[in-house]
C-alpha cells in the first residue's frame, strides 16, 4: 500500500507541470501574463540605449511572477 501511495505521488508530480503550461499562444491568464513579459522584453531589447542587464533581470522577474520561469531560462 505504501508503494502505491509513492507511485501516485510520483505520477502527480510528473503531470502537474504539464497542466501549468506557459504557452503564450493560449488565452489563459498565465499565458497572457507570460506573453506580456515577452513583448516587453523584445520591444526594449531592440533599443540600443537600453540597459540590457536590467532588461534581462526584469524579464526573469516578470516570468517568475507569472509562474513561468522556464520561459526566460535560455536568455
Amino acid at each position: 500500500m505504501k508503494t502505491l501511495a509513492i507511485a501516485a505521488v510520483m505520477i502527480a508530480s510528473m503531470v502537474a507541470p504539464a497542466l501549468a503550461d506557459c504557452d503564450t499562444r493560449k488565452e489563459d491568464e498565465q499565458a497572457v501574463c507570460a506573453g506580456k513579459c515577452e513583448d516587453e522584453y523584445v520591444r526594449h531589447k531592440q533599443d540600443m540605449m537600453a540597459d540590457h542587464a536590467k532588461l534581462l533581470t526584469d524579464r526573469k522577474a516578470c516570468d517568475q511572477k507569472c509562474g513561468c520561469p522556464q520561459n526566460s531560462k535560455d536568455l
